[in-house]
């Protein structure tokens, strides 16, 4: 018989490249450890991602974090703190990320 030994990874720094990859568990650890998002929240955002026709994993995880880093941006939110969305705020926030325009910076 053989022994099957698991270790726990979560300590470690991934890159955000890796995090696509990570097994649900741990990217639902990087999110929240990252960005302060829970479960739920995280299923609600895949669930939303996956309906409005995000199939293949790893770019629906890529439209997450880039979704929590316009999220973190917007509101000045630091790593410690949770996410919040008020009610209903959470699909308005995800429709108006995936379809209106991102605003353009030009420097001079």
């Amino acid at each position: 018989m053989n022994d099957v030994i698991v270790q726990d990874h979560s300590e470690l720094e991934v890159s955000e490249a890796d995090a696509l990859h990570l097994p649900d568990i741990q990217f639902v650890n990087y999110c929240f450890q990252t960005f302060g998002l829970n479960r739920g929240i995280y299923n609600t955002i895949d669930q939303w991602l996956y309906s409005t026709g995000y199939r293949e994993i790893t770019s629906r995880r890529s439209q997450t974090i880039n979704f929590l880093k316009d999220i973190q941006q917007k509101h000045g939110k630091d790593q410690s703190s949770i996410l919040r969305f008020g009610k209903g705020g959470l699909t308005k926030q995800l429709y108006d990320f995936i379809h209106l325009p991102k605003p353009i910076f030009m420097y001079s």
